[in-house]
């Protein structure tokens, strides 16, 4: 419930500009040559992959996958603070991520 809650109020801010980026999304966005109003668009309409949640410091981060309806590219990690801080942003690994029904899913050796 209360993650819904984050994901709801992260596309909100975003979609109004509010929002910070830290200087490891930015340097990774430049890295991997992902454009930032890609990384805007995969939040405010993409699929949420996963939530990752620390009840002990009340943290909740959100993953977000690219809108599109063929195999996602890339995803985005946005932490759910009162302004909304994009914490990351990467390319879909195979190794890492299968594609079922449009959706991104861990593989098993990689869930946490």
């Amino acid at each position: 419930m209360i993650e819904q809650l984050a994901e709801k109020m992260i596309r909100k801010k975003i979609n109004e500009g509010d929002f910070d980026v830290t200087e490891h999304a930015m340097a990774r966005m430049t890295e991997r040559k992902i454009d930032f109003n890609k990384v805007l668009d995969c939040i405010i309409k993409g699929k949420t992959v996963e939530f990752q949640t620390d009840r002990r410091i009340n943290d909740i981060k959100v993953l977000f996958q690219e809108a599109t309806d063929k195999k996602p590219e890339i995803y985005t990690v946005v932490a759910a603070l009162d302004t909304p801080l994009i914490i990351t942003v990467c390319r879909t690994k195979e190794e890492v991520w299968e594609c079922i029904d449009n959706v991104l899913q861990r593989r098993e050796r990689y869930k946490r």
